[in-house]
């Protein structure tokens, strides 16, 4: 059988892969699979070389993606110049927003801006033709479709057949077309959003045609001869191509080993989550929490406390200097002199102790170390309980793709990346009322388990509850409080909503920084105490990281993040994504929220960063669905939009991934980005951010990338650093970030006003 092979160009959009499994789900001809083949739309610099590749394909697909196709191949590369020759006359094409714009502007078609943009907003489609034939075969008269677009095809040219329309504010607009004596299709809406209607019986409407067309034009025969001839050749091609972008697995899956040598001891306790915040107050050691402070449904149900010592291995990557270093917790002969000069390529590697140690190696390698770390401890046995131990940490927001940390190496060096390796820990169900005490190495601290034996408040809700910690900082401490400035603010504002208004983003999440200076430092456990009593949420952290004694460059962060990023198992990965926020005040009641959160603002804000979710994952795993389509869910301070995608086949033999690919793939996390995220990163840290965070030269830190885990029993779960505290420096200066998400729709006022009511989550400790 001669496969059926898709080329899809794709304009680093963030729905491009939720059209790919689209088209992935179709057959045609009966039963041929379809195979599509991704490339980018810089992947060739001109259409010669795309069309010595033409060949091996029956039809083309032309995403969606930021850019104007009138400003030419530096804003939209391939795309501005696909239909203005003769490579593609006999190829079937269709274009998807972007591409059904390059299209009918090849054709002589004027691409204007709308007087009224529509980002994430849902309107019915209809068609122009009584006869619903070609790619509206099987349609009605009207259906509902998405938008996503500042451009338009304002006047079309003879050669353009129109096929579809909607109205709105900017008057009828052009949804659909054909190109005269071509087999050239597009439509402007969005078929591939979660919210659209019958986007899978235009794809395979399309893939039909083009079988047909390349039958009668004799396409399909040359292809035929090209593929009897040399199969092995063909396939080869196509794995070529397939390869211009990376989607190889970080290590190699492989079935762990059961180990017996896990200890595990019971013991009855609370259901109340203030117990687990009681009990590391009667710990005096090292630890990190990631804690409960609020129970509800599907969030919350678990604590963890880990246990660092002096086996304990950390990582901790630098992206500033290409550098990871690795050593235990708190080695004596590792000071904090010999990392920065090391970090710096000061000094003999060849004099470093034992154990310690530089990586030469950029962010992107980071992940292989640590795959490669844990792969011999990763066992197969205690799935049903989160967390057995493994690496813990945080990752900044410039581990993520197409963002980069920018504060100057000789300035300071900033950790974007720490992880340490956890032996011993203590894991507590709120649901079920169990403690474990768990050891990877059978050495679980007995002053631990003996304060536990002897424990007369362990199963006592209401002494668990009466947790003597103070919602005040002392009193005797001043703080230096730099906030943003209102008129950067509204500089940056008004310069987000001109690159939206021009298609270079439908959605941006502007952030700032807040920065605080006590007048003595106070200990962060002291400071993260008042947070929780604050600002309680379902995944509270508490993470000092004293790996280095004496040092001044403590890595601290303190959060009660309402979100939680990505969590997964053996087979399946979620995502909860969070976008919409209303302030809870005396008078605002959950309906009234749910009123606000349900205007056309709140919904485009969610179903953008829904979509864009949907797009990580479909990148890596074909079974993606909406568990949760924007339910309210209350805080303590917020009510929020919240939305749940989850996937399936991590267990697949057929696909190579791990939830640590998953989670790689999806960083920065796209309901702090914005969409499509390649351009919203690059615009926010290149032309926005810099003067609202100057301490930070435009890089965001630890806040908006994720905290959490990889347990030894293969699970993960990580949170959004929002509504967190952090600190390079022990506490000696915190940094406070607070954002939301700017669209056509967003007022000035408005999101000044959502800011602060974010920043006030945490800044309120100070106050």
């Amino acid at each position: 059988m001669v496969p059926f092979n898709v080329l899809f160009i794709d304009s680093y959009d963030s729905f491009t892969f939720n059209v790919v499994r689209l088209i992935e789900k179709q057959l045609v001809n009966g039963d041929e699979p379809v195979h599509v083949t991704t490339i980018r739309n810089d992947t060739f610099t001109d259409m010669k070389q795309l069309a010595a590749e033409v060949g091996y394909f029956d039809c083309v697909i032309v995403g969606p993606g930021p850019g104007n196709p009138v400003n030419g191949f530096g804003d939209v590369g391939i795309v501005s110049c696909l239909f203005s020759g003769d490579e593609l006359i006999e190829v079937p094409v269709l274009g998807i927003c972007l591409g059904f714009q390059a299209m009918c502007h090849s054709q002589g078609s004027s691409i204007d801006e709308l007087k009224t943009i529509k980002h994430g907003q849902v309107y019915p489609i209809e068609l122009l033709s009584e006869t619903r034939t070609g790619i509206f075969d099987g349609y009605p008269a009207a259906f509902k479709s998405v938008r996503y677009h500042s451009l338009h095809v304002s006047k079309a040219s003879p050669a353009v057949i129109p096929l579809a329309t909607t109205d709105d504010e900017n008057g009828s607009l052009l949804m659909a077309a054909q190109i005269k004596q071509r087999p050239w299709y597009g439509v402007q809406y969005h078929p591939e959003s979660c919210c659209s209607e019958l986007g899978d019986r235009l794809i395979k409407n399309f893939l039909e045609l083009a079988h047909a067309e390349n039958l009668r034009t004799g396409r399909y025969q040359r292809k035929k001869e090209l593929y009897m001839k040399d199969a092995v050749q063909f396939s080869r091609k196509l794995a070529e191509l397939d390869g211009t972008i990376d989607h190889s697995s970080i290590f190699r899956k492989f079935k762990p080993a059961e180990k017996k040598e896990v200890s595990i001891r019971k013991y009855n306790a609370s259901k109340v989550p203030e117990l687990t915040l009681k009990l590391s107050d009667s710990i005096p050691d090292a630890k990190f929490i990631m804690a409960s402070s609020k129970v509800a449904d599907h969030r919350g149900e678990w604590s963890i406390i880990a246990l660092p010592n002096e086996r304990s291995v950390v990582l901790t990557h630098y992206s500033q200097v290409n550098r990871t270093t690795v050593h235990r917790w708190r080695d004596p002969k590792v000071t904090q002199e010999l990392i920065n000069s090391a970090l710096r390529g000061e000094n003999n590697e060849a004099d470093f102790p034992e154990s310690f140690q530089v990586l030469r190696e950029d962010k992107s390698h980071f992940w292989i170390t640590m795959g490669e770390f844990m792969t011999d401890k990763l066992v197969s046995n205690h799935k049903e309980i989160p967390f057995i131990g493994g690496l813990v940490g945080t990752l900044g927001y410039e581990m993520g793709y197409y963002v980069y940390n920018t504060v100057p190496a000789d300035e300071r060096l900033i950790p974007d990346a720490k992880l340490v390796y956890i032996e011993n820990c203590i894991v507590i169900d709120h649901t079920s009322g169990q403690l474990y005490c768990i050891s990877l190495c059978d050495q679980f601290p007995t002053q631990i388990t003996q304060m536990l034996d002897e424990c007369e408040w362990l199963n006592d809700d209401q002494q668990c509850r009466d947790l003597p910690w103070s919602d005040q900082l002392p009193s005797d401490v001043s703080f230096d409080i730099q906030m943003p400035n209102k008129d950067d603010y509204a500089a940056a504002f008004r310069r987000s909503q001109e690159y939206m208004h021009r298609g270079d983003s439908y959605e941006l999440c502007l952030t700032t920084q807040t920065n605080v200076v006590p007048s003595r430092r106070i200990a962060p456990w002291r400071v993260f105490q008042t947070l929780v009593r604050r600002n309680p949420a379902p995944f509270s952290s508490f993470f000092e990281f004293s790996d280095v004694l004496g040092s001044d460059s403590t890595l601290c962060l303190l959060s009660t993040s309402p979100e939680r990023f990505l969590k997964w198992d053996a087979d399946t990965c979620e995502l909860r994504p969070i976008k919409g926020t209303v302030k809870k005040t005396a008078d605002m009641t959950r309906d009234k929220a749910l009123a606000i959160l349900r205007t056309p603002k709140e919904f485009g804000e969610n179903l953008m960063i829904l979509d864009l979710i949907r797009n990580d994952l479909f990148e890596l795993l074909p079974n993606v669905a909406v568990r949760e389509f924007m339910a309210v869910e209350e805080y303590h301070t917020v009510y929020q939009l919240v939305s749940v995608v989850a996937a399936r086949g991590l267990a697949s033999p057929l696909l190579p991934y791990t939830g640590l690919d998953v989670l790689r793939h999806s960083l920065p996390p796209g309901s702090m980005t914005g969409a499509p995220k390649k351009s919203s990163v690059e615009l926010l840290q290149l032309h926005l951010e810099p003067a609202l965070s100057p301490a930070l030269a435009g890089s965001r830190g630890l806040y908006s990338g994720v905290t959490g885990y990889w347990s030894a029993n293969g699970n993960g779960d990580w949170s959004v650093n929002i509504r967190c505290i952090h600190s390079y420096n022990g506490g000696a200066c915190w940094h406070i970030g607070a954002g939301g998400a700017l669209t056509v729709l967003s007022s000035l006022d408005g999101e000044l006003q959502e800011m602060y009511t974010k920043l006030q989550s945490a800044l309120q400790v100070f106050l």
